[in-house]
């Protein structure tokens, strides 16, 4: 009787580990380029998507009801492109347009109010703010099938 529970409960751990979800990670980037290595701007970043993901993200990806505007928002942009049958790509998909959309402006802000933001961008790190907002996403985007 106890080999048998024990299967059982092998067979549940090994079934809910093959299809359990992975949640983003927010850890600041490597820059081959070093002129774009500003470290304001990945703490910035960094700590915007770590309160993104506990505040949005992970509430979505439980498919619990949303609680705040964030949650809110993103779930009716899963709700308007897949109505109720999105995955966690999806979750991705919408969820890098909603926070790319904050920290363009908190871009923008950084440029115009922090000098040495401002003098990094300057110096030839980024040629406009869309080239600056292009390679951020590129660097933080939610991308769960890639994370090992």
């Amino acid at each position: 009787m106890t080999i048998r529970s024990l299967a059982i409960a092998s067979l549940a751990i090994f079934a809910a580990a093959c299809s359990s979800t992975r949640i983003p990670t927010a850890e600041v980037a490597t820059h081959n380029d070093t002129s774009r290595n500003i470290p304001k701007i990945d703490n910035m970043i960094v700590d915007l998507k770590k309160s993104y993901i506990s505040q949005c993200y992970e509430p979505i990806l439980a498919k619990n009801p949303p609680e705040n505007q964030c949650q809110t928002e993103l779930f009716q942009m899963l709700e308007r492109r897949y109505h109720l049958n999105y995955n966690q790509q999806n979750i991705d998909q919408a969820s890098n347009d909603l926070f790319f959309r904050d920290v363009d402006s908190r871009l923008r802000k950084m440029v115009r109010t922090d000098p040495e933001v401002r003098s990094a961008v300057r110096s030839g790190a980024f040629r406009n703010a869309d080239e600056m907002l292009s390679y951020y996403k590129e660097k933080y985007a939610f991308d769960t099938r890639s994370q090992n």
